[in-house]
C-alpha cells in the first residue's frame, strides 16, 4: 500500500519563501551568540561549584541516627532507601511494596512513512515526489491518523490503558527521610515479578513472561475470538510491561536539614543535590557530575554552532534559489553558501566562546581567539582567490 504525490513549486514561489525565511535565519544566527556565551559561563560556574562542594563535603559513616552537628553541612551518605508504601495499579490489579511501579503500554496501530525526492527543473522550479507507505507497529503514543494521505488507516483515538507511573510518598534512608525530588530520581528498575496466583482485572488478557497482551475491545467482547495477540496482533491491541523500583542501596550528596535533605547552594549560585543508585564514593559522584557538565557544555556548543550555521545558510539561501534558473549553477552556489556559512559560523562560535572565557580563563581564551582569527583569514584568502582573474598562459 503506497500513495505517490507529485507537486511542482515554481521558481517565483521558491524565491519568495527563501526571502521570507531570511529574517528567521538571521534570528537563528544571532541567537547562537548569547547561547554560546551563557553556556561557557554556566559551565565554569558549575565546575567551580563542584570543586567547592567536593572540598566542603563531609562523609557520614552511618545513617542509623541523625547527627545534629551535621545540620546545614554538605554530606555524603550511603545506605538503603526503603519504604513500606504499597503501590497499586488499579486497572490491572498489580501491587508491590516498592519505591516505584511503572506501566509501559504500547498499542498496535497504523504508522505513516514518507520519502520525498526533489528534482530541479530548468527555470528554477522544483518537482517534489513524495511516496507515502503504511505499516502497523507497536507505539507507546497514539498516532494521529486524521491527516494520513490514504484513507482506510484509522487508528483508535486513545489508548485504553496508557502508560503510567506511581512513586512512593514515604521513603526512608536510615534515620532520614528522602524528599520528593530525591525519590523521583531513584532508579534501578527491574521487571515486575507476577505472583503465581495473579488474576488480572482486565478480562481475557494473555501473559507471556513479564508482558501482558490485552486484546482490543472488539476481541474482548467476542467470546469466540481466542486468537493469540502476541503472534496475531490486530489494530488496537495493547502490550503492557511492568517495572518496579524495589528498596536498595543509594548514595547521596546533599545538605543535611534536620532529618532530611535540601540542595547545597554554592558561591556561584549553583545547586548541589546528587543521588546515585548503588554504593558510590563522594569522589566518584563528583567526577560523574563533572563528566555530565563537560558533556552538556560540548552539546550546547554544537547547538550554538549549528544555530549559526543553519541560520546563515537560510539567510543566504535566496542566492542559491536565484541561481537555480540553471540547476547546475544553483548546486554550485549552494555548495559555496554551505562552505561560507560553515567557516563564518565556526569563526563566530570560537570568537564568542573566547570572549566568554576572557572572564574566566584568559590563557585558553587567547588560544581560541587565534583559532578564530585563522578561520577568518582562511575565509579572506578564499574570497580573494575567487576575485583574482585567471592568469593567461
Amino acid at each position: 500500500m503506497a500513495v505517490t504525490e507529485t507537486t511542482t513549486v515554481s521558481w517565483g514561489s521558491r524565491l519568495g519563501d527563501s526571502v521570507r525565511g531570511m529574517l528567521f535565519g538571521l534570528g537563528m544566527f544571532i541567537a547562537g551568540f548569547p547561547l554560546l556565551f551563557w553556556n561557557e559561563g554556566n559551565s565554569v560556574r558549575t565546575a567551580k561549584a563542584l570543586d567547592e562542594g567536593e572540598g566542603a563535603c563531609i562523609p557520614v559513616e552511618s545513617i542509623a541516627k541523625v547527627d545534629p552537628e551535621m545540620d546545614g553541612s554538605l554530606v555524603h551518605m550511603t545506605g538503603r532507601a526503603d519504604t513500606k508504601d504499597v503501590l497499586v495499579d488499579d486497572e490491572f490489579g498489580l501491587s508491590a511494596t516498592a519505591i516505584a511501579l511503572k506501566r509501559t503500554t504500547e498499542m498496535y496501530q497504523w504508522v505513516e512513512h514518507s520519502e520525498t525526492r526533489e528534482k530541479k527543473k530548468l527555470g528554477g522550479g522544483v518537482e517534489k515526489t513524495t511516496v507515502y507507505t503504511y505499516s502497523k507497529e507497536w507505539k507507546e503514543d497514539v498516532v494521529d491518523s486524521s491527516s494520513f494521505k490514504e484513507a482506510g488507516h484509522d487508528n483508535p483515538a486513545a489508548i485504553e490503558f496508557p502508560s503510567a507511573e506511581k512513586r512512593a510518598v514515604n521513603v526512608t534512608f536510615g534515620a532520614f527521610r528522602l524528599n520528593e525530588g530525591q525519590i523521583a530520581r531513584i532508579g534501578s528498575e527491574q521487571a515486575y515479578a507476577f505472583p503465581t496466583d495473579f488474576v488480572c482485572r482486565v478480562s481475557r488478557v494473555q501473559r507471556q513472561g513479564g508482558v501482558v497482551y490485552v486484546p482490543n475491545r472488539e476481541t474482548r467482547d467476542n467470546a469466540l475470538n481466542n486468537r493469540d495477540v502476541a503472534s496475531q496482533p490486530r489494530l488496537g491491541d495493547m502490550r503492557v510491561a511492568f517495572e518496579v523500583v524495589l528498596p536498595h542501596d543509594i548514595s547521596i550528596v546533599a545538605k543535611q536539614k534536620g532529618d532530611s535533605f535540601v540542595a547545597y547552594l554554592a558561591k556561584t549560585k549553583k545547586k548541589i543535590d546528587m543521588l546515585s543508585d548503588g554504593v558510590k564514593e563522594a569522589a566518584e559522584m563528583f567526577e560523574a557530575a563533572r563528566s555530565a557538565n563537560r558533556f552538556g557544555t560540548w552539546l550546547l556548543r554544537l547547538v550554538g554552532f549549528f544555530l549559526m550555521y543553519f541560520g546563515l545558510s537560510k539567510f543566504l539561501r535566496p542566492l542559491s534559489v536565484l541561481a537555480d534558473v540553471l540547476p547546475i549553477l544553483g548546486d554550485i552556489v549552494g555548495i559555496g553558501i554551505g562552505l561560507v556559512a560553515g567557516v563564518v559560523a565556526f569563526a563566530c562560535a570560537l570568537a564568542t566562546i573566547a570572549v566568554a572565557w576572557l572572564f574566566y580563563r584568559p590563557v585558553v581564551a587567547v588560544a581560541l581567539l587565534v583559532l578564530a582569527a585563522g578561520a577568518g583569514f582562511l575565509l579572506f584568502k578564499m574570497r580573494r582567490a575567487k576575485a583574482l582573474p585567471p592568469q593567461q598562459g
